[in-house]
């Protein structure tokens, strides 16, 4: 412990020195006549050098106090410009991404817009109808111009081409064996040769449960997707059957059910059957009706177990645009233009009058924001937001007219898992009668 002599003692002490060098102290001489002798060796120390050391020391510890905390407040303010910088670094890398992504959204939106308008002619008859292209185009506008016709088309001529060869008709064309060989497209694995020799090999398509209404991914319900995987879902693998259909000349139409979508064919005297695509074989339409969801008003209305016109096909897909365009950036004008335009064409279209029911409801939501938020009974009595009121209730009784009831997804899973046991055990059973008849011969 150091110890600090008062002001007042130091002053004494100073003025005590002399040049500098301090006067040795020596006790009375009680010798009278004699001298003391001064001590041998090293002088003692004086008063002023402790002093001066005493100081020294002070002035050293002072000075390292300072420089330390010089060099904390040196190393704090690094800090700070070092988390400043790195604020303002992610303050721009936010910006850039939030331009891209707005630079994106303008370019989306004139590609969905685009779409539209293609869509639009086609329906209106001012455009050549290719229900491909406009299959495509819906996806490709998801996809933002990321997809390539090119393949896409390829992709669908090789399929036509498989069931070309399968049904053997190069000289004279049998829709029959079409027909059989489309089938066997979609349920069998198919060996292809070419020149005697094995070229590729076909596997069927196959149901992929993962996320199939597309709710995490909407691409999932695709076409593309479809043909780059293999694994389809029931909007995807029945609208690949139409299009190879198609460049059979297969007759073949769309059909709807709750949450799902089939194909109905005709066979050379004209009677329609229905086939389930995501299964490979033909129904009836109890096996429609055994899901509990479709009522009397669907059935009386035409929105289910019918065969879509091509116009009516050509408006689902209007409404497929809708529906991708809401998944991306939510319902707004754009989303409402598609179903109006759909409706014209398809008025009995479920998920048509539910996209009109949701881009009316979000007007609505929008409105109220902001009109400050009111109550119902203020929004009744608001003449900007009354109308809009009315336009939801008028779009949801709409809905309800058809008997719509929407079907949750467990019970969607379980009911196609319920088919695909009842369809092996039908197998199985037409396998084992095979067996026993081959037997008896």
């Amino acid at each position: 412990m150091r110890y600090f002599l008062p002001g007042w003692l130091l002053f004494l002490l100073v003025n005590f020195s002399h040049a500098g060098q301090a006067q040795v102290w020596q006790p009375p001489n009680t010798d009278l006549g004699s001298l003391v002798p001064k001590p041998q060796g090293s002088q003692l120390p004086t008063m002023g050098s402790s002093l001066e050391q005493q100081q020294a020391r002070t002035r050293a510890i002072n000075q390292a106090s300072i420089d330390q905390a010089d060099r904390y407040i040196a190393a704090q303010q690094q800090r700070e410009r070092a988390l400043q910088q790195e604020i303002q670094s992610e303050q721009q890398h936010r910006a850039r991404e939030e331009q891209a992504r707005q630079q994106y959204k303008v370019a989306n939106q004139q590609l969905y817009e685009s779409t539209y308008q293609t869509l639009q002619g086609m329906l209106e008859g001012r455009r050549h109808w290719d229900l491909k292209r406009a299959v495509f185009l819906t996806e490709n506008a998801f996809m933002n111009g990321g997809l390539d016709y090119a393949q896409f088309s390829t992709d669908i001529h090789e399929l036509t081409q498989i069931c070309r060869g399968l049904a053997a008709d190069s000289a004279r064309p049998d829709l029959a064996a079409r027909f059989m060989a489309l089938h066997r497209l979609m349920t069998d694995t198919i060996r292809v040769t070419y020149n005697g020799k094995l070229a590729s090999v076909h596997l069927p398509p196959r149901y992929d449960f993962k996320d199939f209404w597309g709710r995490e991914d909407y691409s999932n319900q695709f076409v593309n997707k479809l043909l780059a995987t293999n694994g389809g879902q029931c909007h995807s693998m029945p609208l690949l059957y139409k299009l190879v259909a198609d460049e059979l000349d297969i007759k073949s139409y769309l059909s709807m059910a709750p949450s799902h979508s089939y194909i109905q064919v005709k066979d050379n005297r004209g009677v329609l059957y229905s086939y389930e695509t995501t299964r490979g074989f033909f129904v009836s339409d109890s096996y429609y009706m055994s899901s509990g969801f479709i009522k009397a008003g669907a059935l009386k209305n035409r929105s289910y177990l019918d065969t879509l016109t091509r116009r009516e096909t050509m408006a689902c897909r209007v409404f497929d645009l809708a529906q991708s365009y809401a998944w991306r950036y939510g319902h707004d004008d754009f989303s409402a233009k598609c179903a109006a335009l759909g409706l014209r064409y398809y008025p009995q279209s479920v998920q048509g009058r539910m996209l009109a029911h949701d881009a009316a409801l979000m007007a609505l939501m929008v409105a109220v924001k902001a009109n400050g938020q009111p109550t119902e009974a203020q929004a009744r009595l608001n003449p900007k937001l009354r109308p809009l009121m009315e336009e939801v209730e008028r779009r949801k009784r709409a809905v309800e007219e058809l008997g719509h009831e929407e079907m949750p997804a467990d019970q969607y899973a379980r009911w196609l898992k319920q088919v695909e046991q009842e369809q092996t055990r039908v197998a199985g059973q037409q396998a084992a009668s095979r067996f026993e008849q081959t037997a008896k011969k």
